[in-house]
């Protein structure tokens, strides 16, 4: 049998960049900590060459046991600069399940192309709080019918795929109005209505055959009024275990969120988790501490064989689905081929599916926009959707003959700013305004939309005016327009099915 400190490592997942694997001193932490035992690896920033070798490096130094994972909800785009970038779960929740199952069994190859065995998807919160500043497009929608749909379609398109599954963040993440990045979140629901809503999309993932849950760091009152639901027994073992009756993986969020980081030590949260009946506890601030601690209380007992056994029998299930080597035996690991990855067949999935998510409002006539002889733009942005709004403009250009001006406009333009860009625009027969807004990890909350349709009022004034919504479609119902389109997804394919929708021009194979 393997050592008390292997055994306590063999629960640990940590972190790993491919965008820092050429630092030595980078390189030989991750190894000391594979060295120790650790069970698995999330992989997360860098290009998607450098991921797949620094995945062959690290399975030679872990003896080809390790189980890899990553965050590609959307696609390898969410944490690497290559791969095929996929409509978010909002825009895909506007279609038909079976085009998420085809989304996802798309991700599942690209994800196994590079050796990556465990997705963290999908989201199954449901989007039941507008002012949720962390869920947003990631969520399917905003009814437990849509979400368990789509999230259980999600399930089935990636395990074709021997990928691992991951519905996230039970019990229930939607109705928050706090990012569990930055603090701990209350779900203040009653309990019918968390069983009847939160935790239906679960059980469907369940009922699909999920192979693992993800738990939020959210704290859930009538359920454990002390600790997160990462750290709950009640939640862990008595929710997830007995009353929904699931055998998987239960793996954490993130420990190294703020949420957990800042209340409790790495040793502490690490034990508070694996009593609460977790699998795996998922890259805590300080692996080693986290080690340390776990290994302490195998060796006095206080965490028992049986427990140790009931988790390490449910990774070795998971590694024998993935095609890796077990851990606690000698068995070799399974062959399963990689999938060959066709980029250009997966890019034109991805923009059927943006395309079938787009919604068009109010006075169609004003489409397609090739019509007009002269047109003004105004991204309406922040700092950190500069470079999204100059790929929109970018197509757009590329895409019409006609004459665009095109101008960045953000919340804290003055009014002399906005009257010099209404005269600017004398002659434009219709005005655009392209919003990019989404719920973006530690920001805090969403943008302020307050100032935006007297922004919209001073620059259009009396002109025809057209908003297109690239990311979150809250708050732009209220906005002054004729017409409206909604994308609910900022990724490329929904930013080019949007551009195509504009000028009319059809989204097919040629």
């Amino acid at each position: 049998m393997a050592s008390p400190e292997r055994r306590a490592a063999g629960l640990i997942m940590i972190r790993a960049d491919a965008a820092h694997w050429a630092e030595p001193l980078y390189r030989d932490e991750i190894s000391r900590l594979i060295d120790r035992g650790v069970g698995g690896v999330g992989v997360f920033l860098g290009g998607l060459e450098e991921t797949a070798l620094m995945i062959e490096d690290l399975q030679r130094r872990g003896g080809r046991s390790l189980l890899i994972a990553a965050d590609y909800e959307h696609g390898l785009p969410m944490r690497l600069t290559d791969g095929i970038a996929f409509p978010r779960a909002m825009a895909l929740g506007k279609t038909i399940p079976g085009i998420t199952e085809l989304v996802a069994t798309c991700i599942a190859d690209e994800a196994r192309a590079i050796g990556v065995h465990w997705n963290w998807a999908p989201v199954a919160d449901i989007n039941s709080n507008p002012k949720n500043p962390i869920i947003n497009t990631r969520s399917f929608g905003e009814s437990a019918e849509v979400v368990s749909a789509h999230a259980a379609a999600y399930v089935r398109g990636t395990q074709q795929r021997y990928v691992i599954a991951c519905a996230k963040h039970a019990p229930g993440h939607g109705d928050t109005q706090v990012d569990s990045h930055m603090s701990v979140p209350r779900i203040d629901v009653a309990p019918e209505v968390a069983v009847a809503r939160e935790f239906a999309p679960f059980k469907a993932c369940i009922d699909a055959g999920v192979r693992s849950i993800m738990v939020a760091h959210i704290l859930v009152p009538f359920l454990d009024p002390k600790f997160p639901a990462s750290l709950s027994r009640s939640i862990v073992t008595g929710l997830i275990r007995e009353s929904w009756n699931f055998t998987g993986l239960i793996t954490t969020d993130a420990m190294d969120m703020k949420s957990i980081s800042e209340v409790w030590s790495s040793g502490d949260a690490a034990l508070l988790a694996i009593h609460a009946g977790v699998d795996v506890v998922l890259m805590p601030n300080n692996p080693h501490e986290a080690i340390d601690a776990i290994k302490a209380a195998i060796e006095k007992g206080t965490i028992t064989d049986e427990r140790l056994v009931a988790s390490e029998s449910r990774l070795d299930e998971a590694r024998a689905f993935v095609g890796v080597r077990s851990r606690l035996t000698d068995a070799k690991p399974l062959t399963r081929d990689r999938n060959v990855v066709d980029q250009s067949a997966h890019a034109m999935i991805a923009l059927k599916a943006a395309d079938a998510a787009i919604c068009v409002e109010g006075q169609l006539n004003v489409l397609p926009i090739t019509q007009f002889t002269q047109v003004a733009a105004f991204a309406v942005i922040d700092e950190s959707e500069t470079d999204i709004a100059t790929t929109w403009f970018q197509s757009l250009a590329r895409g019409t003959e006609i004459d665009v001006d095109f101008g960045f406009v953000d919340t804290s333009i003055t009014d002399e700013d906005l009257l010099s860009l209404h005269e600017g625009i004398v002659d434009a027969q219709l005005v655009i305004f392209v919003f990019f807004g989404k719920a973006v990890a530690f920001k805090g909350e969403l943008a302020d939309m307050s100032r935006i349709p007297q922004i919209i009022q001073q620059i259009a004034a009396d002109k025809k005016i057209l908003i297109v919504a690239c990311g979150s479609p809250y708050g732009v119902d209220v906005l002054p327009a004729h017409t409206r389109l909604y994308t609910y997804s900022d990724t490329l394919p929904s930013l080019a099915a949007s551009v195509m929708r504009l000028i009319g021009r059809a989204v097919n194979e040629n």
